[in-house]
């Protein structure tokens, strides 16, 4: 009774593993079964070649625009070469003929003064002093033509970027007004070429 109780059992066990693995569909893999390779289609060729034809334009572009970009730059510096030269030789010019320009300009106002001091003897004091005024005019247009002109401070506040103060007086100005000028202040090309040197108020 106790073997077959055992060989029932046994049975019964074998029937409930079975009927569980039925019912949930468990299948076991052959062993036998292998695996097939995965086939390339013709679809997945014709995608990885036009890739390759897109990426293939891409670099071609960026090798033309590297190119443009390098000719550009070669082109600018020989440009920046040019202007260092060109500036260079207008600047040795400048140096060299600048002053000769001035000083040919200037010639023919010496001549009047000359002259102005060869009749001073035989003309009276008024004629003499209008002729050095009509010098003196000829000499500021010249120099403005040179770009030198003269600028007023007398009445300006002081600006020691434009004046020089030799001394101050006493006024009812208010503190740092020109009240005269010893000498006049000149200007080359909107830079200051000499200080005008002036006389400024106290309080």
């Amino acid at each position: 009774n106790q073997l077959n109780y055992f060989s029932n059992s046994k049975f019964t066990l074998k029937f409930k593993v079975f009927h569980h693995l039925e019912n949930n569909k468990v299948i076991m893999p052959d062993k036998k079964t292998k695996k097939s390779p995965r086939k390339v289609s013709k679809d997945s060729g014709k995608f990885l070649k036009d890739k390759i034809k897109v990426l293939k334009n891409e670099l071609l572009k960026q090798s033309e625009e590297t190119q443009r970009i390098s000719d550009k730059n070669i082109r600018l510096l020989a440009e920046f070469d040019n202007y260092k030269r060109r500036t260079q030789e207008e600047r040795i010019n400048l140096l060299k003929y600048g002053g000769k320009k001035l000083a040919k300009s200037i010639l023919p106002i010496l001549d009047d003064l000359h002259r102005t001091l060869e009749i001073g003897g035989k003309t009276k004091a008024r004629t003499i002093l209008e002729g050095i005024e009509l010098i003196m005019s000829k000499l500021d247009k010249t120099l403005e033509e040179q770009g030198i002109v003269v600028f007023d401070s007398v009445g300006q506040d002081f600006d020691p970027e434009l004046h020089e103060a030799l001394m101050s007086e006493k006024s009812d100005k208010g503190d740092n007004v020109i009240l005269r000028e010893f000498e006049k202040g000149y200007k080359y090309d909107d830079k200051i070429l000499r200080h005008a040197k002036v006389v400024v108020s106290k309080s």
